[in-house]
């Protein structure tokens, strides 16, 4: 079992039976990680280190690697201006909870349908990987982490249940502080406006902004399988070249 202590949320992706362990890693930003893990991390010889994070937050917590793994490292930025729109929306609704929720789910819809440019590119690494292990991550490393998760572990028809237990993990594996580090708006006019509410519900995860994901994806694309295909671009024999190389066959 490979362990980062110095980074948080750091996981194997690998659920059930029928994933293979120590290829796929999950994880908040590496802008904490120390010089021992430096080298765990250097050892594990990764194909490739993705950085879901935009180039705002990158800027404020760089990741911190080596000049080895600096070589590995690819960002595909991804935003929903989340915390923007929680700022907006409390004109309307107040200081509401359960307003600042349906943004999270509004948030996670975005991640499907605005940024399948980057989904397409995170799949063609996988494919390119010869094995080797991937790490991929955001700031916290459980929405946009969690979304890329999502639809790894379902490539192996792996159960909701099972997909969701590994989600709400990041609930027990993350503080909101932590969580929330780098988060900010677009302007620092708003940053003054950031409520304790907005940053609590930013800084945890639950199952209907996943659910909000996949009745997206089931609205708009049928399947998941069909939005791989039609909308990423992958062929049925790429799926089952991602089985061939994350699968226990």
């Amino acid at each position: 079992m490979i362990t980062i202590d110095s980074v948080s949320n750091f996981r194997d992706v690998s659920i059930g039976s029928k994933m293979k362990k120590n290829l796929l890693f999950r994880c908040a930003k590496l802008s904490t990680l120390n010089e021992r893990d430096i080298r765990v991390v250097e050892n594990l010889n990764p194909h490739a280190i993705i950085d879901f994070r935009d180039p705002k937050e990158i800027e404020k917590a760089p990741d911190n690697l080596s000049s080895k793994l600096l070589d590995k490292y690819i960002n595909l930025p991804i935003s929903a201006s989340t915390l923007s729109r929680m700022v907006a929306q409390k004109e309307i609704d107040g200081d509401s909870v359960k307003s600042y929720e349906k943004i999270m789910e509004d948030s996670y819809r975005m991640y499907i349908s605005n940024h399948k440019e980057v989904w397409t590119k995170f799949f063609e690494i996988l494919l390119q990987s010869r094995k080797f292990p991937i790490i991929f991550h955001c700031s916290a490393g459980k929405d946009r982490t969690g979304i890329a998760s999502f639809m790894i572990q379902s490539v192996f028809k792996n159960s909701m249940d099972l997909i969701l237990e590994n989600y709400l993990i990041s609930n027990d594996l993350l503080t909101i502080k932590a969580a929330t580090a780098e988060q900010s708006t677009s302007s620092s006019n708003q940053d003054s406006l950031v409520t304790k509410n907005m940053l609590s519900t930013l800084g945890k995860v639950q199952q209907s902004y996943l659910n909000a994901a996949i009745d997206e994806i089931d609205k708009k694309y049928s399947t998941l399988e069909n939005y791989f295909i039609s909308q990423l671009g992958l062929k049925v024999n790429d799926i089952h070249k991602l089985e061939q190389i994350y699968g226990n066959n």
